[in-house]
């Protein structure tokens, strides 16, 4: 079937576009102008003989005009009146209502499967695993600071090594001498002493919660005589009458002196004499 250019009208075609001849009304219109003006081939049989209606095409693609927004495919008009309502500009005001709806909707969470904590160990170690594993546990608890050898055991136990194996592994570290529970007291006693004024009955009764035996903790606390206990009791009542509160009250100020020397391990004739003895040395000789 023919087809001709069409030179544009009300229809709605594009000048230029092709067009079949049926398409063209031949008793004259708005698209023809004037029936005298209808070209002569338009009355031909080709020009008025159309189509079947099934194979007929349909109107043709309109092309919007440059600054015209199309409408996208699949939004509803209540959306887009939505948004060109109450707002400012060409796109209205705010957000879309599904903007908010897709925040609130609930999302659910991933969840990971976790593995037992002692899937990554067998159920049973061989001795010799046992040992490495021990060893690792001493290593690090020593080098953190010295220990009894009752603490170090306490502590292999707590992490599940056979006590015979906790055993020959302390035989072997008293050995190298990593071990050594009286060189552990003769240090503790020091530092102690020093460190905190602790008389030799406290820091006998901290030997002894550390697993070191009486006869270990005796010899450790040989280093430390009753000249050298009244010293350092007389130096912490010394730090705490310094201020001048302390003399307000003697009563009161004694009391004070006498349980904190208590505290510490002190006798109590050997406290309150040195309090007393402090106090007066103090507040009396300034009056």
């Amino acid at each position: 079937m023919g087809t001709t250019k069409h030179q544009g009208g009300s229809s709605g075609f594009p000048q230029g576009a092709e067009r079949p001849l049926w398409s063209f009304p031949a008793d004259g219109n708005s698209d023809w102008g004037d029936v005298s003006e209808i070209p002569a081939w338009a009355h031909s049989q080709a020009a008025s003989a159309a189509p079947p209606p099934e194979e007929a095409p349909g109107p043709p693609e309109v092309k919007p005009a440059f600054g015209e927004r199309a409408g996208y495919a699949g939004r509803s008009s209540a959306r887009t009146s939505k948004r060109g309502a109450g707002g400012t500009g060409s796109w209205g005001g705010g957000r879309s209502a599904n903007s908010g709806s897709k925040r609130a909707s609930t999302r659910t969470p991933r969840t990971r499967e976790k593995r037992p904590a002692d899937a990554a160990e067998p159920a049973e170690l061989t001795d010799e695993q046992y040992a490495t594993k021990g060893r690792a546990i001493l290593l690090r608890q020593l080098t953190a600071s010295a220990k009894s050898r009752a603490q170090l055991k306490t502590k292999l136990l707590e992490k599940e090594i056979p006590e015979n194996i906790s055993e020959d592994l302390l035989d072997r570290f008293e050995e190298i001498q990593l071990v050594d529970d009286e060189a552990f007291a003769d240090g503790w006693v020091r530092s102690r002493a020093r460190s905190r004024g602790l008389a030799r009955g406290a820091i006998k009764r901290e030997l002894r919660e550390k697993g070191v035996d009486d006869e270990t903790a005796q010899q450790a606390l040989e280093q430390i005589d009753d000249g050298d206990e009244e010293e350092r009791a007389r130096e912490l009542v010394r730090t705490k009458l310094r201020p001048e509160s302390m003399g307000a009250d003697r009563d009161k100020a004694l009391r004070r002196l006498v349980g904190m020397l208590a505290r510490k391990g002190y006798g109590g004739s050997m406290a309150f004499r040195i309090a007393r003895e402090e106090w007066d040395v103090r507040f009396e000789e300034q009056g």
